[in-house]
């Protein structure tokens, strides 16, 4: 059961960081064509984008909720991992904090003034990244010898990059089909399609390192692995089809950016969004890759 707890905990992070990066780039697009809009269609936008940044904050109350171990065993997202450095976890949960509170606040802020600022909402997602980098160095100094390399870094970053690019198209495209149109509705599909496809691409690039672990049996008193490269192997496999369906998501996208054109998101918008799901199982198979090991 502890696999599940810490991937649903680092996905939630992964989805709440991601989506308000994305956010902040389709707000940068959306504010130039406000004043093309009518005012009614102005305030529906502002309460969607508003809408976009509560789930944000939500994700990340939950997340900061998990990292502080309110709640116990079984539910201590740490408790499976051993020997880890508490200092970061005090600096993960510190950053957990503060990116939770901005995005509260910030919420809040809008609602009073009714304006959003693009840089605000990107400095809390790159807040949000540190927050990340802390909870990635949690794994790679616990005692699981397969979390302790660079692995680990992309992992935590490139599903940043998966997820947000999905759940902006869905928490903003979508509600906003009937009037994002032209050039824009296809720069915004095409915007989160090529940052999925660079997260995607960077994890191949990177992955070769996994034929090193297949072959590795070291075993020692601080360091723990399986006796049997099974496992690894297994876990292999499954990020073969992580990967499979990864390049089906895309696919989806590239479909209906072929066959819905200048109406992209009122022709194609049931495509996009089987597209967003089948992104969200092969991160989901992804991470369980990462995770299967630490009961073995």
């Amino acid at each position: 059961m502890s696999e599940w707890l810490l991937i649903a905990f680092t996905m939630i992070v992964q989805s709440s960081v991601g989506l308000v990066l994305m956010s902040a780039l389709f707000i940068y697009w959306l504010k130039h064509e406000l004043n093309t809009w009518q005012h009614s269609v102005t305030i529906l936008v502002q309460k969607i984008l508003l809408r976009t940044l509560l789930v944000s904050g939500l994700l990340a109350g939950l997340g900061l909720v998990a990292s502080l171990n309110i709640l116990e065993y079984p539910f201590n997202i740490y408790h499976s991992l051993c020997n880890i450095l508490q200092e970061c976890v005090n600096i993960e949960k510190i950053f957990a904090a503060i990116y939770f509170g901005l995005l509260v606040f910030y919420a809040l802020f809008i609602v009073i003034i009714k304006r959003i600022h693009v840089y605000i909402i990107f400095v809390i997602g790159v807040i949000g990244l540190i927050d990340l980098y802390y909870m990635a160095i949690i794994y790679v100094n616990s005692a699981m010898l397969i979390w302790t390399n660079v692995n680990t870094y992309f992992l935590f970053y490139s599903a940043v990059f998966t997820l947000g690019p999905a759940l902006a198209l869905s928490f903003i495209g979508y509600p906003l089909r009937k009037y994002i149109r032209g050039k824009l509705s296809i720069k915004l599909v095409m915007a989160a399609l090529l940052v999925v496809f660079i997260s995607v691409t960077t994890r191949l690039i990177e992955h070769p390192y996994m034929g090193w672990l297949t072959e590795t049996t070291i075993i020692n008193d601080s360091a723990i692995f399986p006796h049997f490269p099974h496992p690894v192997e297994r876990a292999f496999g499954l990020r073969m089809i992580s990967w499979c369906l990864y390049i089906i998501g895309m696919a989806i996208w590239i479909y209906a950016l072929w066959k819905g054109r200048d109406k992209l998101l009122i022709r194609n918008n049931t495509s996009i969004l089987i597209g967003t799901i089948v992104m969200f199982i092969a991160e989901l198979v992804n991470q369980y890759t990462f995770f299967i090991i630490c009961n073995t």
